[in-house]
């Protein structure tokens, strides 16, 4: 049996929901109500969202997709999903430019997107932002190397913005 949740009148961003599991996610918001957005270097063909094509590496394009959220719409919910995983390789001969692609779609993504949106959320009083990551940050994995970091560096992340974010609302 399915868990459904009532998400009527919810609007959720999800990066990187052009396909996969970010994909999935998009469904199963809509499915339980939810108003989704997916934001992706691709277009989405998924019916009854709203798709925007922005590569999150950019920050000029985050912000313009952040600026593109309905002033009469909320944002109740971020699911930073977008990933990029590279070659399999050894440390060794990973190359320095896939090194530097899977860190800045992977963790600076993350952080350009949540930059965009967490002021948002602030002013309408809350939300809820979900960040993706892969057990690989915690475990390291060889022959992902880069995505081991990129993916430890999103729960650290999680974790300190967390922290900083739970300090500023207790005072």
């Amino acid at each position: 049996m399915a868990n459904t949740y009532d998400l009527a009148g919810k609007t959720a961003i999800v990066t990187g929901a052009a396909k996969g599991i970010g994909r999935a996610i998009a469904e199963i918001l809509l499915a339980n109500g939810c108003d989704v957005l997916i934001w992706d270097a691709n277009v989405s063909d998924l019916l009854g969202v709203r798709s925007v094509q922005v590569d999150i590496t950019q920050p000029d394009q985050v912000a313009a997709a952040a600026s593109g959220v309905p002033a009469n719409k909320r944002v109740d919910i971020l699911v930073n999903d977008a990933g990029y995983l590279g070659r399999t390789t050894t440390f060794v001969a990973h190359a320095p430019a896939d090194w530097r692609q899977i860190i800045e779609v992977n963790l600076l993504g993350t952080m350009h997107v949540t930059q965009a949106i967490l002021p948002i959320m602030v002013r309408q009083g809350g939300g809820r932002i979900v960040n993706l990551g892969s057990l690989a940050g915690k475990e390291g994995l060889a022959g992902i190397t880069a995505y081991s970091a990129a993916s430890a560096g999103i729960i650290s992340f999680t974790k300190a913005l967390s922290r900083e974010w739970h300090s500023t609302t207790s005072m």
